[in-house]
């Protein structure tokens, strides 16, 4: 699965937010399943929310055990490794088998955990820099047509009938999701709702509602104008696609997502976004959409009860079904641009041909394993030093809350503080696809923070970090943006692995 993120035109913000029910408390972990995580709480208490939180986060680690593909020692693994015959198998194992067998079936083979055949094909191939053979493929297709399993539930025994090499990325993620949205309601009564990102997979649960941000297909940023915006409650939501993750051979870019009927990556569907009851339903089907023609996944959709869907096909279509239409609402309004002298008439700023990318890696701490994001905010200034966009600003309110560092973002603090506290920040998740923890990216369209197109000229990039009880670091980069285009790669520092600027002209992808 692809995470379509959080991302965009908005600033990512998650603020403690009083409600008539309790208040929402937010957190965000790193490295969960190989991806990020962001839990939105809303609880009678942060001792609620703090131990809801740890509820999801042990029910993820209980199931990753259980259902990894990327864990050697997960009972998944290890049961592929296994000699073939009847082995034992836990109740989850055996229920994701038969969820697989019965999408494998419902899909007419769109989705296929043997799909990772082909999947380690291609993988070899970038590596080679030299797409599969004739012969290759179809060494690959042979190995992947005999049966991959047998279950006998009632006996609990799970048995491998082949060789062949197995994945249950397309739906085990948002299985997982699902699982862990029920732990951390718990039947607890302090706890009033539940709203859990995992790499894109996205459950609500309860008395919270969430507005959505849908990235486009082309390659996005935290800051992104999204493609459409949903306002859910009380179910999943998860999109894929093949702009974040794929292989480059011989210059041409091939996505991750293959069809198992041939063997080869996907190419008729640019990207899709599905609305279900459940996340492992939502996950999986974001898949499959991404494999049949856009017009048989339409129908497949519509078959199913209580699913919506937006298909964005390669040639630039959308598709929508009827149920799809009933979650769409308008993107937030921006804040009215003032009637200042000096302003920029639309088409006369560099945004109208240009963008500038901000690409950076947040550093790990030296502790392995999971990590709290952070705070980090990226804003631009002119040459005058003042404050013209904010481009991305994250807070959290796990460990002191979300306010008690901000002092810390020492330059923004100072810079943009007092803007931020008086402007209404609406919470949303942002769905965006799958990337590696600790690598972001924030896109500039050459607009100020009212939507004001800004005029060519110097400009400060500033990217500013500071972890709880950890460093700060603060990277600034003076720039010149008219015509010509550039990369500039920027020194790190103990937060900041590293940083990139790419001013390019608008649009420019892979």
């Amino acid at each position: 699965m692809l995470r379509l993120a959080a991302s965009f035109a908005l600033v990512f913000c998650f603020f403690l937010v009083r409600t008539a029910i309790g208040e929402d408390y937010s957190f965000a972990h790193d490295d969960v399943m190989g991806t990020s995580l962001e839990l939105s709480v809303r609880a009678d208490d942060a001792g609620a929310a703090r131990r809801a939180e740890a509820r999801t986060l042990r029910e993820i680690d209980r199931l990753a055990a259980l259902l990894s593909n990327h864990d050697p020692s997960s009972e998944f693994r290890r049961w592929q490794a296994g000699a073939r015959g009847p082995r034992a198998a836990s109740p989850e194992l055996i229920e994701l088998l038969a969820a697989s067998d019965a999408w494998r079936e419902r899909s007419g083979g769109a989705f296929d955990p043997r799909v990772q055949v082909f999947s380690n094909l291609w993988a070899e191939a970038a590596r080679r820099d030299r797409a599969p053979s004739l012969a290759e493929l179809q060494a690959a297709r042979d190995l992947a047509a005999d049966p991959a399993w047998r279950l006998a539930p009632s006996a609990g025994h799970a048995e491998r009938l082949s060789d062949a090499p197995l994945t249950l990325d397309a739906i085990a993620k948002g299985y997982i999701v699902e699982r862990a949205c029920a732990a951390a309601m718990a039947d607890d009564p302090a706890i009033r709702g539940v709203a859990l990102n995992v790499g894109g997979d996205l459950r609500i649960q309860g008395e919270i509602e969430r507005k959505v941000a849908i990235a486009g297909p082309r390659l996005g940023s935290e800051t992104t104008e999204p493609l459409a915006w949903v306002s859910v409650k009380d179910c999943a939501v998860a999109t894929s696609g093949r702009k974040h993750r794929g292989h480059r051979i011989q210059g041409r870019w091939y996505s991750h997502l293959i069809d198992p009927g041939t063997g080869e990556p996907a190419e008729r569907v640019a990207a899709a976004s599905v609305i279900a009851e459940r996340s492992d339903e939502a996950d999986v089907l974001a898949t499959i959409l991404n494999i049949l023609p856009p017009e048989d996944g339409l129908r497949l959709v519509d078959s199913l009860r209580g699913v919506a869907c937006l298909i964005v096909a390669a040639d630039g279509r959308i598709l929508r079904n009827a149920a799809w239409l009933a979650y769409e609402e308008p993107a937030p309004a921006r804040p009215a641009a003032a009637k200042d002298k000096g302003k920029v008439e639309a088409g006369g700023g560099w945004g109208d041909t240009h963008e500038l990318l901000v690409s950076f890696a947040i550093n790990r701490p030296k502790e392995a394993g999971r990590y709290r994001r952070p705070y980090v905010a990226i804003w631009v200034e002119d040459e005058k030093g003042t404050p013209v966009r904010n481009l991305l600003f994250w807070v959290s309110t796990g460990g002191a809350g979300p306010f008690q560092w901000l002092p810390d973002l020492k330059r923004w603090y100072a810079d943009v503080m007092t803007r931020v506290k008086t402007t209404k920040f609406d919470p949303f998740v942002i769905a965006q696809p799958t990337r590696a923890p600790g690598e972001y990216s924030a896109l500039w369209d050459g607009k100020d923070d009212k939507g004001r197109p800004v005029k060519p000229g110097e400009y400060t990039v500033l990217i500013e970090a500071v972890r709880e009880q950890g460093g700060h670091g603060l990277i600034r980069q003076r720039v010149t943006l008219g015509d010509a285009p550039f990369v500039k790669e920027l020194k790190g520092n103990d937060e900041i692995k590293s940083a990139k600027l790419e001013y390019k002209s608008r649009g420019a992808d892979r």
